[in-house]
Formats: C-alpha cells, structure tokens, sequence
C-alpha cells in the first residue's frame, strides 16, 4: 500500500507529488463527450483542475502503472461506452512543474490527480496526450 497523501485539517487531500508515483508511469485521463470534445476533437479544456465548493481539487486521473500492478486493464475504470481516455507520461506532467498525487477516491484506490495547471499546460498536455480510447463523437 502507498504512503498516504497529506490531508489538511478538514481531511481533504492536499496538492503534492507522491514519491510512489514515478516518472516513468502513465495517468489515464477520462475524456467525457461532449463536454471535453470541439469540433470532434479532444479539447484543451479537457485537460483541466476541477473545483468543489471553492476548493481546488486537482486533474483527476487513474495511475495506470498501479492498476497494471494489480492486474487492471488500462481502461478498467473508463466504465461508459461513450468515455474514451488518453494517457500522460508522469515525467513529462513533472518536467511542467506539475504536481502528481495519489487522491484515493470512494473506494478507487487507484485515483490520483494533478495539481497547478494553467491554460499554458493545458494546450501541451493536449498535444502530449496518447488516445487509448475515442470517445463517442471524437474523430
């Protein structure tokens, strides 16, 4: 099991770089349409941090090298049809300035996500990210 990811006093995961998630490993990004497609093809906007109630809570993603160490398929988590996903080297996301954690979610403990990311390195993540699956409505 991982090192835990550092919380703050409400409990919530703070952005950091966890030392378990190499430089050579992958993340898997979930491209939803249409909200992350134009035009039919994956926007830059799809490369973005979300927020809840103010907070900022980080890119999610799925490591895959994780998922690989416990047999998982790529794809194991991308449960809609209609979802497709692209891949992001962890070193390339480092070599930005990028922070890549662990973010254990309900019960997916394979979930991370990636912290500081700015219009900038959302238009090269774009062009770095590998498609492993279209997703319905992407050319």
């Amino acid at each position: 099991m991982p090192s835990a990811p550092p919380r703050d006093a409400q409990g919530r995961i703070e952005p950091h770089d966890h030392a378990e998630i190499h430089d050579d490993c992958h993340v898997i990004r979930h491209i939803i349409p249409p909200h992350d497609l134009h035009e039919g093809r994956v926007s830059s906007g799809a490369y973005s941090e979300s927020t809840a109630f103010g907070v900022r809570c980080g890119m999610s993603v799925d490591i895959e090298c994780w998922m690989t160490s416990d047999c998982l398929g790529s794809l194991h988590y991308v449960t809609d049809p209609s979802h497709g996903a692209t891949r992001l080297r962890v070193g390339f996301l480092r070599s930005l300035g990028l922070k890549v954690g662990w973010d254990p979610d309900n019960g997916h403990q394979h979930h991370g996500a990636v912290w500081d990311i700015t219009t900038s390195f959302r238009k090269k993540m774009q062009k770095a990210a590998v498609t492993v699956r279209r997703a319905a409505g992407e050319l």
